[in-house]
């Protein structure tokens, strides 16, 4: 696995794309839970003339500050899901903690180590010299975005996830967030999909969601979508 690390808007997603083309066949490994496919969560992708996704994993938040452990380790579990000996770009997000990269770096045990636009996480991670660290420049096309406009992606995410959603009930364990989405989890503990509580009484709860098929468990997130904002 090549592993991309560097902050926020340096070009790692579009070079990731530029070298799936050139493979072919190989996987992605999208570990963006704020920019990437999916907000609140990691995806593995097949890349076969076009990314077919193959499982999820949720993370439950916009960033892995504070939820590093499950980051790593949904990491990880998608990880292990790629046939040995196949191509595959593992594409991060921005957060340049060097504790927390190196963690990340140790678990995946990438073959390689690219970092975009950061010499300071470079030089934070250099010192281990069994890893193969490479520095290079942010790509020259990368632009960096406003907040406005990442939070108009994420939103844009979201609502094309709970495109066709419906209302179905499910045990509802511990107090109502109604606030918060929640991830529907399938009996691997992989993601399912996303529920929005919409109603609850008698420890049985009314969630908008898109998935129609069986749920093992349900689990609030740190991410919210206001209600007038979903189709319907």
């Amino acid at each position: 696995m090549l592993l991309l690390l560097g902050p926020t808007d340096v070009g790692k997603s579009t070079l990731a794309q530029r070298l799936l083309e050139r493979a072919g066949e190989a996987y992605l490994l999208d570990l963006d839970p704020g920019q990437g496919s999916l907000p609140g969560t990691f995806t593995l992708f097949r890349h076969r003339g076009g990314l077919i996704p193959v499982r999820r994993a949720l993370v439950g938040a916009l960033s892995p500050v504070g939820v590093e452990a499950k980051a790593l380790v949904a990491a990880l579990r998608l990880a292990r899901l790629i046939p040995k000996g196949s191509p595959a770009i593992g594409d991060t997000d921005g957060l340049l903690d060097p504790t927390y990269r190196l963690l990340q770096v140790d678990a995946l045990s990438p073959a390689e180590v690219l970092i975009l636009g950061s010499e300071a996480l470079y030089q934070a991670l250099s010192w281990r010299k069994d890893l193969r660290l490479r520095l290079a420049k942010p790509l020259p096309e990368a632009r960096r975005k406003t907040a406005a406009e990442r939070r108009k992606a994420r939103l844009e995410r979201l609502l094309a996830h709970f495109q066709g959603a419906i209302p179905r009930a499910f045990p509802l364990e511990g107090p109502a967030e109604p606030g918060r989405l929640y991830g529907l989890l399938d009996a691997e503990g992989f993601f399912l999909a996303y529920g929005k509580l919409l109603a609850w009484e008698g420890g049985e709860g009314i969630f908008l969601t898109p998935h129609e098929g069986e749920v093992a468990r349900l689990e609030a997130t740190r991410l919210s979508l206001p209600t007038p904002a979903l189709p319907g």
